[in-house]
């Protein structure tokens, strides 16, 4: 596969802490070459001013909602190549949600983003997954000014040439573009998944207890097992990406919290919730792995997916959670 060359970034955010953070990140990513910090919205502007930079990061709660959208506009009016990420706490920016995306502001929405609350142990993963977006909007933008150049030179041809023919050709090539352009996030597009892929989502408390031998069985079996290891309770686009890339998705659902009301039911981590409607959202195989007395587990088309155990009995239910997933994958066409 081609290599796609490094990126050169700009990093303009005046939160010291978290734009150090990033600095840190960035510039020790193979994916870029060089990362420089501007001070505000100025000398962001006289930066880029002299090009070269193909990523802009902005946090637009901090230099201004109004000033930040202006200076997109003006940057994207002038070098629609260059990719912005809004480096950004999202919790802070969907409570006042009618606000952040008012008016002009929209455009917020087409950018990328990352999220400030990215623990620590997920940085790195968060930011090749927007640094790879990047490059994928690059790539696009280029692809769609490379094909406007060469419909231009159609023109050209056929006006000095009096071709009408050829001239009729290039509008309706040219019009099948613009039908045919959907803006479509690179990084949403389904990939085929990795075969024989299962992502296994647990709390990481149970990971010297049940999802070791779990593990081991899987392998057995011949499944690749992919998790989300990473700080708990934490769902990102990486995460995110890896269960996209697998064939199926299994859970371990342990109690996490007991509740009032019922007695003697509980509640399981909110991100194993999470973590289970992005495999649905992504139509991925699911079975579930619940521990007796966890009660709601989200929506789920069907409960005969759902294996119930005890600490006494979770062997038995592993293998039989282990049957189901072999079976489908072994009466697949």
């Amino acid at each position: 596969m081609h290599e796609l060359p490094p990126l050169t970034v700009l990093l303009c955010d005046n939160d010291q802490a978290a734009a150090g953070r990033l600095y840190r990140e960035l510039a020790a990513s193979p994916m870029v070459d060089r990362v420089l910090v501007a001070e505000d919205l100025d000398d962001a502007a006289q930066r880029m001013a002299g090009g070269g930079f193909e990523v802009v990061v902005v946090d637009p709660l901090n230099l201004g909602l109004g000033a930040t959208s202006d200076f997109v506009a003006r940057i994207r009016g002038r070098d629609p190549l260059v990719a912005f990420v809004l480096h950004v706490d999202v919790a802070e920016t969907e409570r006042p949600a009618s606000v952040f995306y008012q008016g002009d502001r929209a455009r917020f929405r087409e950018l990328f983003v990352l999220d400030k609350r990215v623990p620590d142990e997920m940085l790195p993963a968060e930011t090749r997954t927007v640094l790879t977006r990047c490059q994928a909007h690059r790539l696009l933008a280029e692809g769609q000014r490379n094909a406007t150049r060469l419909l231009d030179e159609v023109y050209v041809i056929a006006e000095a040439n009096q071709d009408p023919s050829l001239r009729q050709l290039a509008e309706s090539v040219d019009t099948a573009r613009i039908l045919d352009r959907v803006p479509v996030e690179p990084a949403l597009v389904q990939p085929a998944p990795v075969p024989n892929t299962v992502f296994l989502s647990y709390r990481f408390v149970e990971e010297q207890g049940y999802v070791e031998g779990l593990r081991g069985l899987l392998e057995d079996n011949g499944f690749q097992v992919v998790t989300g290891r990473a700080a708990e309770g934490y769902v990102g686009k990486a995460v995110l990406n890896r269960i996209r890339e697998c064939e199926a998705f299994l859970s371990v659902m342990t109690r996490h919290q007991r509740l009032a009301e019922p007695a003697d039911n509980y509640t399981t981590s909110a991100w194993l919730i999470e973590e289970k409607g992005a495999a649905l959202a992504f139509n991925k195989y699911i079975v579930l792995l619940v521990e007796t007395g966890v009660g709601d587990i989200g929506g789920l088309q069907g409960d005969w997916q759902r294996h119930e155990f005890t600490p006494q009995t979770f062997l038995t239910a592993a293998r039989a959670a282990i049957r189901q997933l072999r079976a489908r994958f072994d009466t697949r066409g």
